[in-house]
């Protein structure tokens, strides 16, 4: 046995010695050990020191790079440039290295349990006596080694690991490839014409409605901050009506969250970013952002490592509140419809599985519910599919719900409705109970009405004066005037 053990170890040996040194010179792929980023989402080895690791995302990568071609397509339609065949290998690579120290690790275990029944015999022979010397010998080169491996192992998560996660979500069928679908349009365009069209912030100061600074700083004023709460409490009206239950989020939330919906967390751009916070230490990867109560992250914080009763499926969640959205970099202002903080409607719907048929049925009916609220507030509005290039990385579909915007002679996005699949389940490991283990759920989420988006078309749309719809108008105190 001692032979067979011997030449075990000096195979694995020979071979590790052979792997490392190929991956320290970049034989294999070019890797970058000095990267600034950091991930919050994937600790790695090296990083388990100084920052806690809350979750491990639950990785399955064989079945997406089982299938390069359509991997490629779905990379190329989103502008995203990466070798996909590169990663891939870089992939299996990896896989191998964890492979390889399973195998030294049970090696070790076995040698060490030979070496301690050696030890308990107290009458041993000098054939025993030299098999323990031997023993010994191969538990510190085995040792060594899977220090070595497991040092080699960290410096691939930081690279393959952390490019691997940015990779997007699979594309439904239905998204189109070149320009936006038209699913439905309801009523006619306003005809304004060209001498009477004036931008919603010149109108709403004129009407005493707005004061405008800049994106970070507006106040509504009058009718249009009834107008704002009464939208709110309307469209909770229509959700409690179609049984979805309210939630009230937090506010601030953790790297960790920002990475895991897909956003670059170290992008002040992307997530307004809290600085100097006293409960993140200086130097850490998962430090605080502001988000809203009504936004997608903070509804992920409720049920990130979460394993939900799958008798309770699907949940159908909703939200009225904040949210705050930085202004991406060299983006022109656009008065109320670039506003990085808005009162919005946002909802959350978690289904069993996005190949089940529930999936589709629940997301045509939250789409006819948003429609029915839309009819509400408007005269006029089109429900279209967002092409490819305009998603997210982590959109499967969007549909986006569009007003006429006469000033900018263009329709503008108030709301939208996106399915995710499984992509945030298996992130934060959001999972449910299955008569053979777990299985992770799938989401459909988007921030439905954006209320200063809304009223700064409805004001281009009447120039003059302030027309709240009749549903709206129901909900404000009647000593107040709702025509300006």
């Amino acid at each position: 046995m001692a032979n067979n053990l011997y030449r075990f170890t000096h195979a694995l040996k020979h071979t590790h010695r052979i792997l490392i040194h190929n991956v320290r010179r970049g034989a294999f792929f070019p890797m970058n050990f000095k990267k600034n980023y950091s991930s919050a989402l994937y600790i790695s080895g090296n990083n388990a020191y100084k920052s806690f690791a809350y979750l491990s995302p639950y990785l399955d990568f064989d079945e997406k790079f089982g299938n390069l071609d359509k991997l490629q397509e779905n990379l190329t339609s989103r502008g995203i440039d990466i070798d996909v065949i590169q990663l891939k290998e870089a992939w299996n690579f990896y896989l191998q290295m964890v492979a390889d120290r399973y195998a030294l690790e049970d090696h070790n275990t076995k040698l060490a349990q030979r070496l301690r029944s050696l030890q308990e015999n107290t009458e041993r022979t000098a054939e025993q006596e030299q098999e323990i010397l031997k023993l010994r010998t191969q538990l510190n080169v085995v040792r060594q080694d899977l220090k070595t491996v497991k040092e080699v192992i960290w410096d691939l998560d930081e690279d393959v690991i952390c490019r691997i996660l940015k990779l997007p979500n699979e594309l439904d069928p239905r998204t189109p490839v070149g320009e936006s679908v038209i699913l439905k349009s309801v009523g006619n365009v306003s005809d304004i014409s060209e001498k009477n069209r004036k931008s919603h912030i010149e109108i709403g100061m004129n009407l005493d409605l707005l004061e405008y600074k800049n994106p970070l700083h507006y106040y509504l004023c009058n009718n249009a901050a009834w107008f704002e709460l009464a939208v709110l409490a309307h469209a909770g009206r229509v959700f409690d009506e179609n049984n979805m239950i309210r939630m009230v989020g937090t506010d601030f939330s953790r790297s960790l969250l920002v990475e895991a919906s897909g956003l670059d967390h170290e992008d002040p751009m992307v997530a307004f970013m809290i600085e100097n916070h006293n409960e993140v230490e200086r130097g850490s990867p998962n430090r605080m952002h502001l988000v809203g109560g009504a936004n997608l992250i903070s509804f992920l914080a409720l049920h990130t490592k979460q394993l939900i009763n799958p008798k309770y499926l699907p949940l159908k969640y909703f939200a009225t509140g904040r949210q705050y959205t930085p202004l991406p970099r060299d983006s022109p202002t656009c008065g109320l419809i670039t506003a990085c903080q808005a009162s919005v409607v946002h909802t959350f719907v978690v289904v069993k599985d996005a190949k089940n048929e529930d999936y589709n049925m629940l997301f045509e009916e939250l789409k006819e519910i948003v429609c029915k609220l839309y009819d509400d507030l408007c005269d006029h509005y089109r429900v279209v599919i967002r092409p490819i290039s305009e998603l997210q990385i982590c959109e499967e579909m969007r549909v986006s719900f569009e007003l006429w915007s006469p000033f900018m002679n263009r329709y503008i996005e108030i709301g939208h409705l996106s399915t995710y699949g499984d992509y945030f389940s298996k992130r934060l490991l959001i999972a449910y109970q299955t008569s053979t283990g777990r299985s992770f759920p799938a989401v459909i989420s988007g921030t439905v009405l954006s209320v200063p988006r809304l009223l700064a078309c409805l004001l281009e749309q009447n120039p003059d004066k302030f027309v709240i719809p009749s549903k709206i108008s129901e909900l404000i105190p009647s000593n107040d005037p709702i025509t300006m």
